[in-house]
């Protein structure tokens, strides 16, 4: 039997500030479902972060409803799990209405056994016969320890063709510019699937996917695949890949023999063309630098592009604040540039005593770090450090929620106070005491 199906992830809807970079990553997930139609793929999977926050804002829900509902009516079932951001431990994801509507099957579904294993179930294709399961992901990985209480026999010795969804960074295939992410060795995976969906890595992998069209076979070496994000979601990744895009899976399959002969191609998506631009400013004063970076601006040709403007170096003598960001950004619109986005945490000045920067890290993970390293320099007896570190998470995810309309601000608080409690595991009677 032949089969064809679509796998995307972490489209994060709605991840920019910047509406017009937000507007790219809504074209971006239209282009792909488009193109799925076009396709005539039998299923779709997304494995994880569809959105950017479990409560996106109503325009988004709204897009991907609307999006989602196209394939539906094309009889094309949508099945995936929830990622490390549209996921919430309180089950108040907006991606709970699209399972409600019928636009999303969530195949991480499982029970805990009374020796406290987790039993996933299967969900059976209609048309191709595909057996889907696999495992949601938490914050900050946390789901790492639920592999490790998965029971696997079911799972692997279940027949026919199976394909386990997952949004989990393996640390066999992270890329080195990745080292410090999260991830779990691939032997925590459950055995004998044809094809692992793979998400959370917001780059391709296996890479070759992404050079010239390349179609890449699936056996037991390129098995699990990540597509990377649909549409870049910060400036590294504007700057560093310029594009997303998504995967097409199509083969024979033999339910009977478990047998299958898959074949993958990556779909780029680009819904506006990125122009990176580095500008070196080393041992040059900030005169200087300003006519090198009107000769580079001038040399450009910016019409309806979004611009990337990473400026660096050690300046001799100025300051770096008299090399303007919304000056440069205005030159660049006069060009016709749809969006300017500037870095210039490289540029320096003698003038100025030496500051720690980190470059080329996303706000993400400079929190990540900085968490870490308070941490490691708090003590608090039976709490050790790494707990420490999902309970400073966890204090600024409650301090994140938002009060819900209609609540009122007493109601707010309490609920505040109730998850403060609980993350010190304490109750009000042991507070007062």
């Amino acid at each position: 039997m032949f089969v064809k199906f679509a796998h995307l992830s972490d489209c994060h809807l709605g991840a920019w500030r910047n509406e017009i970079l937000n507007q790219m990553g809504y074209e971006a997930f239209e282009q792909a479902i488009n193109k799925i139609i076009e396709e005539e793929v039998d299923f779709v999977i997304i494995s994880g972060d569809l959105f950017d926050t479990s409560n996106p804002k109503v325009d988004v829900v709204d897009l991907a409803v609307r999006e989602l509902s196209k394939l539906r009516d094309k009889n094309i079932p949508v099945y995936g799990i929830m990622g490390s951001h549209d996921f919430s431990p309180s089950d108040n994801s907006m991606i709970r209405p699209l399972i409600s509507a019928g636009l999303f099957i969530d195949v991480s579904k499982g029970e805990i056994t009374d020796n406290k294993k987790l039993k996933l179930q299967f969900f059976e294709d209609s048309k191709t016969g595909v057996k889907l399961t696999g495992l949601r992901a938490r914050k900050r990985s946390l789901e790492i320890e639920d592999y490790k209480q998965l029971i696997r026999e079911d799972l692997e010795n279940e027949k026919g063709i199976k394909i386990f969804v997952l949004h989990t960074m393996m640390s066999e295939l992270k890329p080195i510019e990745f080292k410090d992410m999260e991830s779990a060795p691939k032997s925590l995976l459950p055995q004998n699937f044809a094809y692992y969906a793979g998400g959370h890595l917001h780059k391709t992998v296996p890479g070759k996917l992404r050079e010239g069209g390349q179609t890449l076979i699936v056996d037991k070496r390129n098995n699990i695949i990540y597509p990377g994000s649909l549409y870049p979601t910060n400036f590294l990744e504007l700057e560093k890949y310029q594009y997303g895009g998504f995967c097409i899976v199509s083969g024979d399959i033999n339910a009977e023999s478990q047998s299958s002969d898959l074949k993958i191609k990556f779909i780029p998506i680009k819904p506006r063309e990125i122009l990176t631009l580095v500008i070196d400013c080393n041992n040059k004063t900030v005169i200087d630098s300003l006519e090198l970076i009107d000769q580079k601006i001038s040399a450009l040709s910016a019409e309806d592009k979004i611009v990337t403007v990473r400026i660096i170096g050690l300046l001799t003598s100025g300051k770096t604040y008299e090399i303007k960001s919304n000056e440069i950004a205005e030159k660049l619109r006069k060009k016709g540039a749809l969006d300017v986005l500037i870095n210039k945490s490289a540029l320096t000045s003698k003038e100025y005593a030496p500051i720690s920067v980190v470059v080329g890290k996303t706000n993400e993970e400079i929190e990540e770090a900085l968490i870490h390293e308070h941490a490691e320099q708090t003590n608090m007896k039976k709490t050790s450090k790494k707990d420490m570190e999902n309970k400073i998470h966890g204090i600024l995810e409650v301090l994140g929620t938002d009060r819900e309309e209609g609540t009122q601000v007493r109601e707010y608080n309490e609920e505040l106070l109730s998850q403060f409690l609980k993350i010190f595991d304490l109750n009000k009677m042991g507070k007062n005491k």
